[in-house]
């Protein structure tokens, strides 16, 4: 079995920012991750023989290092708004961005249940509840962190108190293709457009193609989304689909499927640490967008290559 140094688990923004600065610094690390793409919320989509890239177009950062860090791995530009705060644009479709972010790391796709501490202090990473394990010196939890507090308790670990406190944003998600080919103005009208009563929040254009098709990303408001939270997803997705051809009368849709993001944003993160280590767990990490203050970096982006960074440093 190979050991490595670090295995991080989770190739989100966090993930992908722990591996490229550890193995610049000469560590051999493993990413692992359940999708079939990196990036997390930056990884693509496949909607009706194309790949949506439902996710963030800009990133504000307060961190002139986190800003430095975005721009190197993926060529987004940012640009000064007021004193100590910068907005950053990508120039790629999400996905791309979260391929280029990823290069030269060590991926697997794969589902990690549990960790294993050994006798020597290796750390097993066990796929898929008996699969064969990972093994590493040390071990990165960057999943969203009621996800990581629910692998440390399934390994019979101590959860850090705090950790409990971390909380999420739900948001229902229609993705969805219409043709609109003979409406072609369309783009424009739709830009953060909503329904009047409420329940559809904002609909983004994410592509278009020569016959007028439109990719679409319809945002559900947060309050309809946690009164359908529990809902049958199909009757959920008809709701909102019946919102949205009010808002485009006489475009049929082509194609739809429903997201329901149980970690959209979060909105309760551990204030005053940018990651957890507990003493008697000194090789497991948990990291990523739920730790650091939240008005200090008000994207979750931004967060979580802030707790990559300082993780990495930590592990150097």
């Amino acid at each position: 079995m190979q050991t490595w140094d670090v295995v991080v688990v989770g190739a989100g923004v966090c993930g992908l920012t722990v591996a490229q600065n550890l193995q610049e610094r000469g560590r051999s690390v493993l990413l692992l991750d359940k999708g079939s793409r990196p990036g997390g919320r930056l990884s693509s989509r496949p909607l009706d023989g194309r790949l949506l890239n439902p996710s963030v177009d800009t990133v504000r950062s307060h961190d002139p290092e986190v800003t430095q860090e975005i721009m190197h791995r993926t060529g987004a530009r940012f640009t000064p708004v007021t004193e100590g705060r910068a907005d950053g644009a990508f120039d790629q479709p999400a996905g791309d961005i979260a391929k280029r972010w990823a290069a030269g790391t060590t991926l697997r796709s794969t589902f990690v249940t549990h960790l294993v501490v050994q006798e020597s202090g290796l750390i097993h990473v066990v796929p898929h509840g008996s699969g064969a394990p990972f093994a590493g010196r040390a071990v990165v939890l960057t999943a969203p962190v009621p996800q990581s507090v629910k692998i440390l308790r399934g390994s019979g670990l101590l959860v850090a108190p705090e950790l409990h406190e971390v909380t999420y944003d739900k948001r229902a998600v229609l993705l969805c293709v219409v043709d609109g080919g003979a409406q072609g103005d369309l783009p424009g009208h739709l830009v953060g457009r909503s329904t009047p009563d409420g329940v559809i929040e904002a609909v983004r254009v994410r592509h278009r193609d020569d016959a007028g098709q439109l990719w679409l990303e319809v945002f559900a408001s947060p309050q309809w989304t946690e009164a359908t939270w529990e809902a049958d997803a199909t009757f959920a997705r008809a709701a909102l689909l019946f919102e949205l051809i009010r808002l485009l009368p006489g475009a049929p849709v082509v194609d739809s499927e429903l997201k329901r993001w149980r970690y959209a944003n979060a909105v309760e993160s551990v204030p005053d640490a940018t990651f957890s280590r507990r003493a008697d767990q000194p090789g497991i990490f948990v990291a990523g967008d739920g730790f650091g203050r939240l008005h200090g970096h008000p994207s979750g982006v931004s967060r979580a290559v802030r707790s990559g960074l300082d993780v990495a440093r930590a592990l150097t």
